[in-house]
């Protein structure tokens, strides 16, 4: 959550450093990056947990004791991205999500899906597109600009979040036929990687 919230509109570094942050300030160990297996719920810190260490906190402390960051979800009328991961995990526990195990619960329910979108800069839906995928969904991807200048640089055409997410889905799909490991988070991903050597 901290990770899908914290990305969006800013360099992954920085990102990276405010997750590294979280975690430090109270003592839970990153447990993966990109895998197929999800940690043994022993192993993880239940939605539950998070949201009670965030209760001693008010969104300005999570910011600059916590996080360490206080950007905001927009630049009009956006809230600070830690209100938003306050609110995001708020979400999941009333759909009792706890662990990456339950995540199933909440894939494809637009209620939920509702409710995320209500959190002021997250209409768009991007930050729960990526939520899904770090989670593990292999069909879900993150259609930031990074994916959306690709399209437009490929094809001269501007298109649509939806779109976008759409069409690397369809192409994924397509090139599965010749590189069968190839899902719609791993092409993304390839496509990440590229632009992100192309800018830096």
């Amino acid at each position: 959550v901290v990770d899908a919230i914290f990305s969006i509109g800013v360099r992954y570094s920085s990102t990276r450093s405010t997750v590294i942050r979280f975690c430090e300030y109270y003592g839970f160990k990153r447990l993966r990056d990109y895998g197929t297996d999800y940690p043994t719920k022993a192993e993880q810190v239940s939605v539950q947990q998070v949201l009670s260490l965030f209760s001693n906190e008010t969104d300005e402390e999570l910011s600059n004791n916590v996080f360490e960051n206080r950007q905001r979800t927009s630049t009009r009328n956006g809230v600070l991205k830690s209100e938003a991961v306050r609110r995001f995990l708020i979400c999941l526990n009333e759909y009792d999500v706890q662990f990456f195990q339950d995540v199933h619960k909440v894939m494809g329910n637009q209620s939920f899906e509702s409710s995320i979108k209500s959190i002021q800069g997250q209409r768009s839906g991007i930050s729960l597109s990526y939520f899904f995928m770090l989670a593990g969904d292999s069909s879900s991807i993150k259609p930031d600009r990074m994916i959306l200048r690709f399209i437009s640089e490929a094809t001269g055409k501007s298109l649509t979040i939806n779109d976008a997410s759409d069409l690397i889905k369809t192409t994924a799909y397509v090139l599965k036929k010749e590189y069968p490991a190839l899902t719609p988070r791993v092409l993304d991903h390839t496509i990440w990687l590229y632009q992100r050597s192309k800018k830096f």
